[in-house]
């Protein structure tokens, strides 16, 4: 089978899925077309594929689950063609993320060709899936796309069996607290730039809307002057377990 072109969908605060499914595009070796759907304030109302268009679409793993806060924006990604899931998740687990991805496109109206599951620094702590994706991930992605492009030559279009469960697992509950600016903040206001939901005020960044917050932190891996920091941080004890438990490496699972 021929495909013309790839269009990748990443919902991505920090960058690190955008990193994963633009290495994985870049192996099909045909035109690319980028979709950035972080900013969900600027996300276009439907977004219509062809047969000979692949779609991949990758998210980051919100404890299990796929963000819900883009489930809207996901449910208007169509089309009548071939679709590749992918999840990155803070090298603890992404459960039933993958399957939910999988569940979204079929509704859409696309057949799966393959799936994947990487690995990107955990949301919560540096410690936790340090600085990755990294070179390793990268060229693991990058190789993956070329495995896809080798499967259509094949023509193989047989869909891979992606784990996950059925119902899915409960979500993240709300979260009543959200990063704040502190005495170090020298109000560049490079957070509220990243914000995927624009919680943060744009004038001055010690105001955070806590309803917005979905808690990606994006705003505190931005900040190079380690002016944001959530006050008597009540998932402390998650972050303590994480760092405790989730320091060996994990690695990324493709599936085809």
């Amino acid at each position: 089978m021929t495909i013309k072109k790839v269009r990748y969908y990443y919902f991505s605060p920090t960058n690190t899925t955008k990193k994963v499914v633009e290495k994985i595009a870049e192996g099909l070796g045909v035109e690319m077309i980028e979709e950035n759907i972080t900013f969900i304030d600027n996300n276009k109302p439907s977004y219509d594929n062809d047969e000979d268009t692949l779609v991949i679409v990758g998210v980051p793993v919100y404890a299990g689950r796929v963000p819900q806060v883009i489930l809207p924006t996901l449910n208007n990604i169509k089309g009548t063609g071939l679709a590749i899931p992918i999840v990155v998740y803070g090298n603890r687990a992404y459960e039933d993320a993958l399957v939910e991805l999988e569940d979204i496109l079929k509704d859409n109206g696309f057949s799966i060709l393959a799936g994947g599951a990487f690995i990107g620094e955990h949301s919560y702590s540096k410690k936790v899936g340090t600085n990755r994706p990294d070179t390793e991930d990268l060229e693991i992605a990058l190789e993956f796309g070329k495995k896809i492009r080798e499967k259509l030559e094949r023509n193989d279009l047989s869909q891979p069996t992606l784990p996950g469960n059925r119902p899915y697992k409960q979500g993240m509950p709300k979260l009543l607290f959200t990063p704040m600016a502190n005495n170090n903040c020298v109000y560049c206001r490079k957070c509220w730039i990243v914000c995927p939901v624009k919680a943060i005020d744009p004038r001055k960044p010690d105001i955070v809307e806590v309803e917005k917050c979905i808690h990606c932190y994006a705003c505190i891996k931005i900040c190079t002057f380690n002016g944001r920091e959530v006050f008597n941080n009540p998932i402390q004890p998650i972050i303590d377990m994480l760092e405790t438990k989730y320091i060996e490496r994990r690695e990324a699972e493709i599936y085809l």
